[in-house]
């Protein structure tokens, strides 16, 4: 059985957990930055990991824009065996049933869909207190010893399923809510605030028309901006995962294909990077994760 897992990854979350299960099942490791140019994407491999980090879940479909075109791009996957890991910081929504029903369109199955917690973010009782009441959000962290014991504890567990079901070529299991939660909980959330999101998004786009979200999304990049820590040291732009960071005069411009993974925010080496799309981001990478993993362009 020969096993290929790409990644998609902003902090290096989904980067470490897609390198050990690439280590435990003894396969090929590959991001997702490094194939999507490509017309189409073709493996031999039989099985074919995807691990990437939950985006927009209270508000969207949780799939990453990258990871959705990725997998239309995919060849020959009616024959594969596909199983996929969500990384996220504690809201993952339905977003392993979204992701399935992108690869079932595209003609294959998803045999199996995981979550694990890596980090921790604002919940989005927090999200709808701060934009209802203007309530500050806090800001957390992994760098606690206890908490990154308790998570890498758990992705241990984790990891050891995946790799007993993987091996077993198990099918049907989806970490996903249940109905009941879903009825009670997360679509009252989900219709409450998505349009919030929605208006925040749009005024991150600067856009003035009422475009879908998932349009909005590139866009919001025009909120990002630079500060005078800034040296021109060109490490925004070669660790964005799409290229869309230019440097002009020597310093940062964004093209407006953004993914918002921040990894711009997230890897200057000055904190220069800012912005209102950021303005409750902490600055985070994992500590395992050096730059030179991440670096899509060379020197």
């Amino acid at each position: 059985m020969s096993t290929v897992t790409y990644y998609f990854s902003g902090t290096g979350n989904s980067l470490v957990v897609a390198k050990n299960i690439a280590e435990k099942m003894g396969g090929t490791l590959m991001s997702i930055p490094s194939v999507i140019d490509k017309e189409r994407v073709d493996t031999l491999a039989d099985v074919i990991g995807i691990v990437f980090p939950v985006y927009y879940a209270t508000n969207d479909s949780g799939v990453p824009l990258i990871v959705g075109r990725f997998v239309m791009k995919l060849e020959n996957i009616g024959s594969k065996y596909i199983f996929a890991v969500c990384t996220h910081g504690g809201t993952p929504g339905t977003t392993v049933e979204n992701l399935a029903k992108i690869i079932k369109a595209c003609g294959g199955e998803l045999a199996m869909g995981f979550t694990i917690r890596m980090s921790i973010s604002d919940s989005p009782v927090e999200k709808l207190n701060h934009a209802l009441f203007h309530r500050k959000l806090e800001m957390k962290t992994l760098t606690n010893g206890n908490k990154r014991k308790k998570v890498l504890d758990n992705w241990n567990e984790k990891l050891e399923t995946i790799q007993e079901y993987v091996r077993a070529r198990r099918t049907g299991k989806f970490e996903t809510r249940g109905t009941l939660r879903k009825l009670v909980v997360f679509v009252p959330l989900h219709l409450l605030i998505r349009p919030m999101f929605s208006r925040r998004y749009r005024r991150l786009s600067k856009s003035s028309t009422h475009l879908p979200f998932s349009e909005l999304i590139p866009l919001a990049d025009r909120s990002f901006k630079y500060n005078d820590k800034c040296d021109g040291c060109k490490i925004c732009s070669r660790v964005c995962p799409v290229n869309n960071i230019k440097m002009i005069d020597k310093r940062p411009a964004w093209q407006h294909h953004c993914e918002n993974c921040y990894a711009c925010f997230q890897w200057c080496p000055k904190e220069a990077i800012q912005g209102t799309i950021v303005e409750y981001e902490k600055r985070y990478h994992h500590p395992d994760v050096k730059l030179s993993d991440m670096l899509k362009k060379p020197a």
